[in-house]
């Protein structure tokens, strides 16, 4: 059994950016995962199976054991690993009724070790995830669900098709820049329906992101971004060297700024539309001045958004520079603090850019009230007063 599966290593992972980023995603995660049936494992087996504790005793010797029953009824002896003596972290104990992990291979001796490996966190997952859905039919009623459906849609492609064909060895830019088109279809025309302002608003994010990606590209030449900011894509060097890091950096970035974007765009489109349908005689200067108006209240608030998300998926970084012996000019040149302040800059200029770019194509669509407004086609406009 690898000495790896011991209490005190997972007592040692550490929380970085990046790891922080697949935890938010974890609850998506699960709706592409099966629920394995867990068997007992025979004598040459090696693997991880789930079950609940229902004893844990004392054996004279030894470690805890825990009693867990699998899923087809077997109940196996399973060691908990103690906390390591001489590390800081101590962990929750494991209590009977809990689901846990177990990891089972042969032993020294030839005979089959099973030992707890974590908690079984799905289900918790799974109620936050019905939580959500609830909640977003209960405030926002059929298109509030429609966004609940649509998110999840959009983390299926990113997870079936964007990650396989990354992994694949293809361009993770051209690749990104495909899935994103199809997330932005998703979260426009799907949610918000098909009427000639969520065109507009399509049109406009589309174009905020290709100005996005330009200026990824720029920027993370100038500051000589190699994608090997953190462990993870170390990792990934090693177990996956097909990946361009770089190109994954920059896939991460485009996706990462594409809530912000499509949310802006959509309430630009509406603002100007509705501003058009009002009042025709308003020529394209005026009503760009006005949409622009509502525009620059909304940049404010989404660009504090933007920053304060990545600066808190960034927290633990933070806290361990401030603990080390880095400077602050020190501390920017690290290139994993560079990646998250690329990030952050560069989708925050796309985000703001985003804004004259679709008021101005929806003034031009939209001025003299020219295109019959569809039935509810302004109802989903933000109200800004």
């Amino acid at each position: 059994m690898p000495e790896a599966i011991t209490r005190s290593a997972r007592s040692e992972r550490g929380w970085s950016p990046a790891w922080a980023r697949v935890w938010a995603l974890a609850p998506w995660l699960l709706l592409l995962a099966a629920n394995a049936h867990a068997q007992a494992p025979g004598a040459t087996d090696m693997g991880y199976a789930e079950g609940r504790i229902v004893e844990i005793v004392q054996r004279t010797g030894q470690d805890l054991v825990a009693l867990v029953q699998l899923g087809d009824g077997t109940v196996v002896d399973a060691i908990i690993p103690p906390d390591d003596p001489y590390g800081d972290i101590s962990l929750p104990p494991y209590r009977v009724g809990e689901r846990v992990e177990l990891y089972f291979a042969p032993g020294p001796d030839g005979r089959q070790m099973v030992v707890v490996t974590d908690w079984v966190r799905r289900p918790a997952l799974g109620w936050l995830v019905a939580l959500f859905a609830v909640v977003s039919f209960a405030v926002a009623g059929f298109k509030g669900l429609r966004a609940f459906v649509s998110t999840a849609a959009s983390l299926a492609i990113v997870i079936t098709f964007i990650v396989p064909q990354i992994l694949a060895g293809a361009n993770p830019v051209l690749i990104s820049l495909l899935g994103v088109g199809g997330i932005l279809i998703l979260a426009i025309y799907f949610v918000h329906g098909v009427t000639w302002s969520t065109s507009a608003a399509l049109a406009g994010t589309l174009l905020a992101v290709v100005v996005t990606m330009v200026l990824a590209l720029v920027f993370t030449d100038l500051a000589r971004l190699t994608g090997l900011g953190n462990e993870d894509a170390i990792l990934l060097m090693s177990a996956a060297p097909q990946v361009a890091l770089k190109g994954l950096l920059l896939a991460g970035l485009l996706i990462g700024a594409l809530g912000a974007l499509t949310d802006i765009t959509i309430v630009q489109a509406s603002v100007v539309r509705e501003l058009a349908h009002t009042d025709p005689s308003l020529g394209l200067r005026v009503l760009y001045a006005k949409g622009m108006n509502v525009g620059r209240d909304h940049v404010g608030s989404l660009v504090n958004t933007l920053v304060l998300a990545y600066t808190g998926a960034s927290l633990s970084l933070l806290i361990l520079l401030n603990v080390g012996e880095f400077g602050v000019m020190r501390a920017f040149n690290l290139e994993l603090v560079a990646n998250e302040v690329v990030h952050t800059l560069v989708g925050s200029i796309g985000l703001v850019l985003a804004v004259p770019i679709t008021t101005l194509l929806a003034a031009l669509l939209f001025r003299g009230d020219r295109i019959p407004v569809a039935p509810g086609e302004l109802s989903h406009a933000h109200h800004h007063h």
